[in-house]
């Protein structure tokens, strides 16, 4: 006996599901791939990096770069282990709590991310915003901003609970 499908889908739901799912694969695939290939730098580093530049003094703490970033505490370990092997973070202990580490991008990771946005910056262009006409980039955003608010906006991302609305 086949089981139903629970509540499933109509066709307009199912098709920007699988939409977004076959974008989001298709770009973050690619970027992946040109980035480690161009610049020797897996995307997790370079979300570690992007991070680093937009926050004051171009650090924070580990647990907090974590969590921005959307990976484990081990993932972020390793990650950080090769930056500073690489001289792009530096790694300390955090002065007002013996427990964490305060990671701090070097100037030549800022070199290194600068290099690495221009190939960041073409690959999104030439796959998700070249086939967008007029004002289709505006919409999108707005599209983006209604479905999760804040997503846009937020300085920090995730916000306290995206989920929690």
């Amino acid at each position: 006996m086949e089981l139903p499908e629970p509540d499933p889908f109509d066709e307009h739901e199912f098709r920007a599901w699988r939409g977004f799912l076959r974008v989001h694969r298709t770009v973050m695939d690619e970027l992946a791939r040109r980035l480690e290939r161009m610049h020797d730098l897996p995307l997790l580093q370079y979300g570690v990096l992007i991070t680093l530049v937009s926050v004051p003094g171009r650090r924070l703490r580990m647990t907090d770069l974590a969590d921005r970033v959307l990976t484990s505490p081990s993932g972020m370990t390793r990650a950080i282990a090769r930056l500073s092997e690489e001289g792009l973070v530096e790694r300390e202990q955090n002065s007002n709590d013996r427990r964490s580490v305060i990671v701090t991008m070097t100037s030549e990771g800022l070199r290194r991310l600068r290099e690495a946005q221009a190939t960041h910056h073409a690959c999104v262009r030439e796959l998700l915003f070249a086939g967008l006409e007029g004002d289709d980039l505006q919409r999108l955003a707005t599209i983006f901003e209604h479905a999760m608010p804040g997503v846009l906006d937020e300085p920090v991302w995730p916000a306290s609970s995206p989920i929690a609305r």
